[in-house]
């Protein structure tokens, strides 16, 4: 990423120096009130190599708990995290990410759909994928790559693959209205402080349009099976802070996890007022108590 530095953050070779100025006193302004929050200590998150949007769930951890958060590299840092929104990462000639004591993420450097196929059939014994050229049947085509929201139907067997995509089954996940459930589930050190559903109109199911959202508790949703099913899955892929997209195929009652998001936006759209402070109030707690403890 072209980058130029600042005082306070790194930013975007594009941005203007006026604008870089006004980021950094302001984020400068926030510190200081941190600062005083916390009886005189500003503890220190740096995302590393990006600088995370306002939507972010790290973003609105970081607030909650009153931490600077930067992306400049810092050397002692409370936190240190990999924060690159690709689907492939290269950490292993970064200087900064080897020298530092502890990154979280750092090992989490493919989030593409095949690996995610791979760890989920070795953690869970079963995954979505066919082949397009033997399968009969209506079938589901999609990027590769992280958060491309490009899913579509085909109907198999096909000719030939495209180049850079997946072919799943289709997983049948309408409730009682039609609407499509995705489960969102963040995850932090194996700490899973809460579920949230996001629900679509099944026609722009594979898209990021939210039709509605609700919070849940993780024991609402999911077994204490699936839960450690899920928590093995995100140390297998090397995932300490992230969140999971997950559907619950009412074909056979069993969960498959499609996606796993390190650089998460959150809380999801949809999500009323009480339930959106009550899950940064959940999420930050865990953050705590999965890296500060």
């Amino acid at each position: 990423m072209s980058e130029k530095r600042g005082w306070r953050n790194h930013y975007r070779a594009s941005m203007p120096a006026s604008e870089r100025v006004i980021k950094d006193l302001r984020s400068f302004a926030g510190d200081i009130g941190r600062g005083i929050r916390n009886a005189g200590k500003l503890r220190t998150i740096v995302t590393y190599p990006d600088y995370p949007s306002k939507r972010t769930t790290i973003y609105k951890i970081a607030r909650k708990l009153g931490y600077r958060l930067t992306n400049k590299p810092l050397k002692n840092a409370d936190i240190v995290m990999l924060f690159e929104d690709t689907t492939l990462k290269s950490t292993s000639t970064d200087a900064y990410l080897q020298n530092a004591k502890h990154v979280l993420n750092l090992k989490c450097t493919d989030i593409s759909k095949v690996n995610v196929e791979a760890v989920h059939q070795k953690i869970f014994g079963y995954g979505t994928f066919i082949d397009p050229l033997t399968f009969v049947g209506k079938a589901v085509e999609k990027s590769d790559e992280n958060a491309k929201h490009d899913g579509h139907y085909i109907t198999c067997p096909i000719n030939a693959v495209v180049p850079n995509c997946i072919y799943q089954i289709i997983l049948e996940n309408q409730d009682d209205d039609g609407l499509a459930v995705d489960h969102r589930v963040p995850v932090m050190n194996g700490i899973i402080p809460l579920v949230w559903l996001k629900i679509k109109k099944w026609d722009v199911r594979f898209t990021n349009d939210i039709y509605r959202s609700e919070l849940y508790t993780p024991h609402d949703l999911f077994s204490e099976e699936e839960l450690t099913l899920i928590r093995k899955f995100s140390a297998e892929i090397h995932a300490d802070f992230c969140e999971l997209d997950i559907i619950r195929h009412k074909t056979d009652g069993k969960i498959y996890i499609i996606d796993v998001n390190t650089t998460p936006f959150g809380p999801p759209a949809g999500l009323p007022d009480a339930p959106r402070i009550e899950s940064v109030q959940k999420l930050s707690g865990a953050f705590e108590a999965g890296f500060i403890a």
